[in-house]
C-alpha cells in the first residue's frame, strides 16, 4: 500500500485517511496476541501444587541462572560448582542477556524481592512472549522490502506455522532458543534498513571524508551513519544474547565480499556497503569486546572470537573498497575483480592456518557442524541437533524429503523458494542482455534437476566426495553468486538472499534451527505477496482500492491466500502417516514431561541424603551455597563431604535444581563420555576406575540415578553406546543384536532387537533390573538363522534373522540342561535376550545397594517402546518388562560391609541373601550374593544393603536415610549335598549387617561361622532326623553356583538368585511416557509364570 497520506491539516483527515496511515497498527496488536494465546494455552500443565515447572532440559538451567541474576544482579553464574562434578563448569551461553532481561522483569515484579515461584513464572511465560514479539521485526522487515500490506501478510504466516518455531515458543520451553528467532528477527532489521540508508545516500570516500574531516557536518550521511549504528546495537545485543550468533556476523562478511565483487564487476560504486558494514561491524566489536567472558577463542561463549571476526569482516570491506579503487584507477578488466578476491582470501586463509591459535579449525568444524547438512555420532543422540530431513525422520513420517519440508511448512516453504527465484531473477530480466536469459534458463534448469533427478546429487557426492545435500547447495551457491556478476542487485535483496541461503543450510542440518528457517519462510512470503499485489496493481491506498478494483484482482488474491495459508497451515492436510494440525491445535499438545514423573525422586534426594559438602558429616556444607559464586577454574577443588550424582546426561540439570545436589554428567554434554564408560561398565572394578580417574574427587560419586528409558533399547540405551569409549571397537550392536523378521513369503514384516551378554554385564542393566543383586538364565531360548538378503541397492548381505518354517525365534525349554544343550549344538542361537531374562549368569554388585524407587510405574511406557519387535518375534511382550519397572530408581554406592566367614564346605560356593522390601511399592525383592571358600572352608564377600540400625543414620549426621530396609538378617548356606551315609548335609548361619558397617560410617568384618546340618533322606516317608555324623564327605550332587535347580516342574523360568514379589495384582495404569498421575494403584511386580510366548501355536521345545 502506499505511503501515509499527507494532509497539512490533521483534523481534515477522514477516518479512511487515518485507517490507511495506522491500520497496520491494530491489526499487528491482533496478530501478536494471538500468537501470546496460542502459546499459553497450556499454561495450567506446568503449575502442579503450586510449583512451576518447564519443558525439556535446558530451561531449568536457565531458571538456575534467573535465579543466581536475581541475587547477584545483573551478573550470571561465573562459574558453577554446582555441575559436572568433579570438576565445575563454566556454562559459556547460558547467563547472557536473555536471563538477565527475565531476572529483571522479575525484580520489577517482585519488587526487588521476587519468590521462587515468581521467578520461575516470569521465566515460564516469557517463550510465549519472545515468540510473539518476534512477529514485529519480520513485520517491519517484510515492510522495508515489500510495503504494509506485505508485511502484515508475512506476519499471518508466521503466526500459522505450527513447526519447530511454535513448539520452541510455546509456554514452559525456556530455553535460550525461545528468543533467538526474535533477537535474530530485530539484528537482521536493522542490517536491512542500514544497507538501504547506505545505498540511498552514498557515502563514498570523498563524500566522508569531506563532511567529516574537512566540513565537521556529517549531514549528508546521518541516516546511513545512524541506522549502521543501530544495526550494530541490534547485531551486537543478537550476540550477547546467543554467543554462537557469531554466524550472522560470517553471513554479513560472506554478503560482503559478493556484493563488493557484483558491484566492481557492474562497474558500480561499492563503497556504500563497506561504509554500512564497517559501522556495523565496529559496533559489533566493541559490544562484544565489553561484553567478553573470557580470553580464548571459543564459538559458545562471548570470547575473543566474536570481536575479532567483526574486526575481520570491517577490515575485509575497506580492503576490498580500496582493491576496487586501484582496479578504476588502473583500469583493469573488472571480471578479474573476483579472481583476484578469492586469490587473496586463500592467502589470508592460508596464513591463518598457519598460526598456532587454531582459528581456521575452530571456524571449519563450527561451519560445517551447522551448515554441513549432517551431524557426528554423537550429535545425532542429541534429538535437537539431528538432520532435519534424515532417513530416520523420513521414516518415522512416512514421508519423502518435500512431505517431511510440508509437514513442516505446509507449501509457505515452496512458496517462499518461489520469492527467492523473483529476488534473483528480477534484476537478469531488468538487465534484459541474452546472456542474462540465458544464465537464467540454464539456472533454473539446474537446480530443477537438482530437485527433480536424484542421480545428479548422488553423482556430485561421488565425484566431490561431499555429502549430496551440500553438493547441491554449493551448485546452487555458485549459481546465485554467478548471477551477482551478470547484473546488479538491490543491497538489501541480495543481504536477505544470503542469509536465507545460510539459514536453509543450518535448519537442514540441525532440526532445531528451523526456528530461525520459520522467520526466513516468513519474509520470502510476505515479499512474494506484496510482488503479487504490485503485478496486480494493488498497492495504492484505501480511497483508490475502493473506487477501482476488479473481481480478477480479488480472485487472485484471495487464491494466494488460500494457496499459501491453506494447506498445512489453517487446513490440515495428510502426509504419510502424518496429519498436520494448525497452530492453536499443536499448541495444545504441550507439558514439563518426564521432569514431573522425575519429580518424585528428586525430592526424596534432596530431603533424605547429605547436603553437598556434609557427606559422613564432614560439616562443610556451608562451603557449597547453592547460589554461591565460585571463581573460574578447570578442576574446582570441591570442600570434603561433596559427593556426586551420576546419571544419563540428559538429567543433569534436573538434578541441580531440583534436588539440589551436582550431577556428573549434564545437558552440556560434560561428562556424557564418563557418564557411558561408568553405566555399561562391564564389571563393577571398571564402574570404580572411570570414576576414580575424574579428578581427585571423582571417587566421591555417591549416587546413581536410571530411569527405564536408560536401560530399555529402543528408548535411550542406545545413546550412551555411541559416547562409549573405554574399551575400543564397541558399538551398540556388542549390546544388542538385529533380527530380521520374515513372514511365510519371505517379506520382511520387523525386527527385533536381542539382547546380549553385554547388555546383561553392563552396570546400568544390573541396577535396574536387578537391583544389584545376582541373576541366574531361565531355560529360554533365542534362535535365529544367517540368511542371504537384497538390500535397497540389489547388493547382498547376511543378516540375522527368525528360522524359517513354524519354528518360533523365542523357544522355552523345561530345564536349563536343555536349553545349554540346545544353545551348545545351534551357533544361531542364545539363552535369554529379552527382558530382564539374562545370556548367562550375571555376578551381583558389591557395593551399590538400591535406595529409592519412583512412586510411578514404567510398564506401559516399556511395552510400547517394545511391544512392536517383541510381537515380531513372537514374544509375549509382557515379558520384555523387567521385575518392579518403577520409573526412576535411585542406587547408593556405598563401602560395603564384608563378610567374613568360617566352617563352611572346602572350595565350594556359599550364598548370602536378604529379603528387602520397597515399601512405597508394597513389594519385595531378594538380593543374592556368592563366594568362592578355600581349601580350609573360609571365605569373604562384600555385600551394600545392611539390616539393622537404620534410625541411627540420616541426612542429619551425614547418611541417606534409606526407604529399602531388609525383612530380617541374611541367610548364608551352602547347596545341599549327600554324604557317603546317605545324610543331605548343609552349612548355614543368619548375620545380620549394621547400616555403619555399610555405609563407611564404622570399619571391620562381620564374622560368621556357619552351622552343620545333616538329615537323612527320608523316602515316601515324612519324617527327618537330624545327626551329628562326623563323616561330612559330600556327594557332586551339588548345583553349579550353589543355586539348586527347580526347573524340572516345567515353570518357564528357573529358580534364579533374584526374587520379586507383590502384593498386589499387575497394573497399567500410567497416565503416559512422560508425566501424568496414576488414578489407580501401580503394581510393579512381574508374574514368574508369563509364558515369553505370545502365539498360542507355538510349543515348549523338549
Amino acid at each position: 500500500m502506499g505511503s501515509r497520506s499527507k494532509t497539512d491539516n490533521k483534523s481534515d483527515q477522514s477516518l479512511l485517511d487515518i485507517l490507511t496511515d495506522w491500520y497496520h497498527l491494530p491489526v499487528l496488536l491482533l496478530i501478536v496476541g494471538a500468537m501470546f494465546a496460542i502459546r499459553m494455552q497450556t499454561y495450567s500443565n506446568f503449575i502442579r501444587d503450586g510449583e512451576v515447572f518447564f519443558s525439556g532440559n535446558d530451561a531449568w538451567y536457565h531458571f538456575r541462572e534467573v535465579m543466581y541474576i536475581t541475587e547477584h544482579w545483573p551478573s550470571p553464574i561465573p562459574f558453577d560448582a554446582w555441575t559436572g562434578f568433579p570438576y565445575g563448569k563454566w556454562v559459556g551461553q547460558f547467563g547472557t542477556l536473555y536471563d538477565q532481561i527475565i531476572a529483571t522483569v522479575a525484580l520489577i515484579l517482585g519488587v526487588g524481592s521476587p519468590t521462587q515461584t515468581l521467578i520461575g513464572e516470569t521465566l515460564l511465560i516469557a517463550p510465549a512472549v519472545a515468540g510473539a514479539l518476534a512477529v514485529i521485526p519480520v513485520f517491519f522487515i517484510i515492510k522495508s522490502l515489500s510495503g504494509r500490506i506485505a508485511g502484515i501478510f508475512g506476519a499471518v504466516v508466521l503466526m500459522l506455522l505450527s513447526g519447530t518455531f511454535l513448539n520452541r515458543t510455546l509456554v514452559g520451553v525456556a530455553d535460550h532458543n525461545a528468543i533467538e528467532p526474535l533477537m535474530l528477527a530485530i539484528a537482521v532489521f536493522g542490517l536491512v534498513v542500514a544497507f538501504q540508508k547506505a545505498e540511498a545516500t552514498m557515502p563514498v570516500w570523498e563524500v566522508v571524508y569531506e563532511e567529516v574531516f574537512d566540513n565537521h557536518d556529517i549531514n549528508s550521511i546521518e541516516e546511513s551513519l545512524k541506522w549502521g549504528l543501530i544495526g550494530g546495537v541490534l547485531t551486537g545485543l543478537y550476540l550477547w544474547t546467543w554467543p554462537p550468533g557469531i554466524i550472522l556476523v560470517g553471513i554479513v562478511g560472506v554478503f560482503t565480499i559478493l556484493k563488493i565483487s557484483s558491484d566492481v564487476v557492474n562497474e558500480q560504486t561499492p563503497e556504500p556497503t563497506a561504509f554500512a558494514v564497517v559501522v556495523i561491524m565496529i559496533v559489533v566489536a566493541i559490544m562484544s569486546l565489553i561484553a567478553i567472558d573470557r580470553v580464548s577463542f571459543d564459538t559458545t561463549s562471548l570470547s575473543l572470537l566474536q570481536p575479532v571476526a567483526a574486526v575481520g569482516v570491517a577490515s575485509s570491506a575497506i580492503a576490498l573498497s580500496w582493491l576496487a579503487r586501484v582496479w578504476e584507477r588502473q583500469s583493469i578488466d573488472t571480471s578479474l575483480y573476483p579472481v583476484a578476491v578469492t586469490g587473496l582470501a586463500t592467502v589470508g586463509i592460508a596464513v591463518l592456518s598457519l598460526l598456532q591459535v587454531g582459528l581456521v579449525d575452530l571456524i571449519t568444524r563450527n561451519l560445517l557442524r551447522i551448515v554441513g547438512f549432517s551431524a557426528s555420532a554423537t550429535a545425532r543422540t542429541v534429538g535437537e541437533a539431528q538432520p532435519f530431513v534424515s532417513q530416520g525422520s523420513l521414516r518415522r513420517f512416512g514421508v519423502s524429503i518435500p512431505g517431511r519440508i510440508a509437514v513442516e511448512y505446509g507449501l509457505t516453504f515452496f512458496t517462499g523458494l518461489a520469492a527467492a527465484f523473483i529476488i534473483h531473477a528480477k534484476p537478469l530480466f531488468k538487465k534484459g542482455t541474452q546472456q542474462a536469459y540465458a544464465y537464467l534458463g540454464v539456472s533454473i534448469s539446474i537446480i530443477g534437476l537438482l530437485f527433480l533427478a536424484g542421480f545428479i546429487p548422488d553423482a556430485l557426492e561421488t565425484v566431490t566426495g561431499l555429502d549430496e545435500q551440500v553438493a547441491a547447495l554449493l551448485v546452487v551457491s555458485a549459481i546465485i553468486g554467478g548471477a551477482t556478476f551478470l547484473a546488479s542487485y538491490d543491497t538489501d535483496k541480495l543481504f536477505i538472499i544470503v542469509w536465507a541461503a545460510f539459514i536453509t543450510g543450518m535448519a537442514f542440518t540441525q532440526v532445531r534451527f528451523n526456528y530461525y528457517l520459520a522467520i526466513v519462510v516468513a519474509v520470502f512470503n510476505g515479499y512474494l505477496f506484496g510482488q503479487l499485489l504490485g503485478y496486480l496493481d494493488l498497492k495504492r491506498s484505501l480511497t483508490s482500492l475502493k473506487n477501482d478494483i476488479d473481481g480478477y484482482q480479488v480472485l487472485a488474491v484471495g487464491a494466494a491466500i488460500l494457496l499459501i495459508l491453506g494447506p498445512g497451515l489453517a487446513v490440515p492436510i495428510s502426509l504419510g502417516n502424518t496429519t498436520t494440525s494448525p497452530a492453536w491445535e499443536a499448541a495444545q499438545n504441550n507439558g514439563p514431561g518426564a521432569v514431573t514423573v522425575w519429580d518424585d525422586s528428586l525430592e526424596w534426594m534432596q530431603g533424605n541424603t547429605p547436603e553437598e559438602g556434609n557427606l559422613g558429616g564432614a560439616g562443610n556444607a556451608d562451603e557449597m551455597k547453592l547460589y554461591g559464586t565460585y571463581e573460574f577454574t578447570d578442576d574446582f577443588e570441591y570442600p570434603a563431604g561433596t559427593y556426586g550424582v551420576q546419571s544419563w546426561w540428559d538429567y543433569g540439570h534436573w538434578i541441580t535444581t531440583q534436588s539440589n545436589r551436582i550431577p556428573n554428567a549434564n545437558p552440556f554434554q560434560q561428562g556424557a563420555t564418563s557418564a557411558a564408560n561408568f553405566l555399561l561398565s562391564p564389571n563393577e572394578t571398571q564402574s570404580h576406575t572411570v570414576l576414580n580417574e575424574q579428578s581427585t574427587e571423582g571417587n566421591q560419586t555417591r549416587y546413581v540415578m536410571v530411569d527405564w528409558q536408560m536401560a530399555t533399547p529402543g528408548s535411550k540405551f542406545g545413546a550412551p553406546t555411541v559416547f562409549y569409549d573405554a574399551e575400543p571397537n564397541v558399538s551398540r550392536d556388542d549390546f544388542l543384536r538385529t533380527v530380521y523378521q520374515f513372514n511365510q513369503e519371505g517379506r520382511f514384516s520387523g525386527t527385533t532387537s536381542v539382547r546380549t551378554d553385554r547388555f546383561y554385564n553392563s552396570t546400568m542393566t544390573r541396577l535396574y533390573y536387578y537391583h544389584g543383586s545376582a541373576r541366574q538364565p531361565s531355560p529360554i531360548v533365542v534362535d535365529w538363522e544367517n540368511r542371504r538378503v537384497q538390500t535397497n541397492d540389489g547388493g547382498d548381505i547376511t543378516v540375522a534373522a527368525n528360522p524359517r518354517g513354524n519354528q518360533s525365534t523365542v523357544r522355552t525349554f523345561n530345564s536349563m540342561r536343555e536349553a545349554e544343550a540346545f544353545v551348545a549344538n545351534d551357533t544361531t542361537s542364545q539363552l535369554g535376550g529379552f527382558g530382564a531374562y539374562p545370556t548367562h549368569r550375571v555376578e551381583a554388585l558389591d557395593q551399590y545397594r538400591l535406595v529409592h524407587v519412583n512412586n510411578q510405574s514404567a510398564s506401559r511406557s516399556i511395552l510400547r517402546t517394545t511391544y512392536r519387535g517383541a510381537q515380531a518375534a513372537g514374544i509375549n511382550p509382557r515379558t520384555t518388562v523387567p521385575p518392579q519397572p518403577s520409573y526412576v530408581k535411585t542406587f547408593e554406592r556405598v563401602p560395603g560391609a564384608t563378610i567374613e566367614g568360617s566352617n563352611a564346605p572346602t572350595n565350594s560356593t556359599v550364598t548370602a541373601q536378604v529379603e528387602l522390601t520397597i515399601p512405597n511399592k508394597n513389594s519385595t525383592f531378594t538380593y543374592t550374593q556368592q563366594a568362592q571358600t578355600t581349601d580350609t572352608g573360609t571365605f569373604s564377600m562384600t555385600v551394600p544393603y545392611s539390616t539393622t540400625e537404620y534410625d541411627e543414620y540420616g541426612p542429619d549426621n551425614g547418611y541417606t536415610d534409606i526407604s529399602v530396609h531388609a525383612n530380617d538378617s541374611y541367610t548364608i548356606s551352602s547347596a545341599p549335598s549327600f554324604n557317603e551315609s546317605g545324610y543331605v548335609v548343609s552349612y548355614q548361619a543368619n548375620v545380620s549387617v549394621p547400616e555403619g558397617l555399610v555405609n563407611g560410617d564404622e570399619s571391620g568384618a562381620i564374622d560368621v561361622e556357619l552351622d552343620r546340618n545333616a538329615q537323612e533322606l527320608s523316602i515316601g516317608g515324612s519324617g527327618s532326623s537330624s545327626s551329628s555324623e562326623s563323616d561330612s564327605s559330600e556327594s557332586d550332587a551339588a548345583t553349579d553356583n550353589g543355586a539348586s535347580e527347580t526347573s524340572e516342574s516345567g515353570s518357564t523360568e528357573s529358580d534364579s538368585d533374584s526374587t520379586d514379589s507383590s502384593s498386589n495384582a499387575d497394573s497399567d495404569s500410567t497416565a503416559g511416557d512422560e508425566g501424568g498421575s496414576s488414578s489407580d494403584s501401580d503394581s510393579d511386580s512381574q508374574s514368574s509364570l508369563d509364558s515369553p510366548i505370545s502365539s498360542p501355536s507355538m510349543k515348549r521345545a523338549g
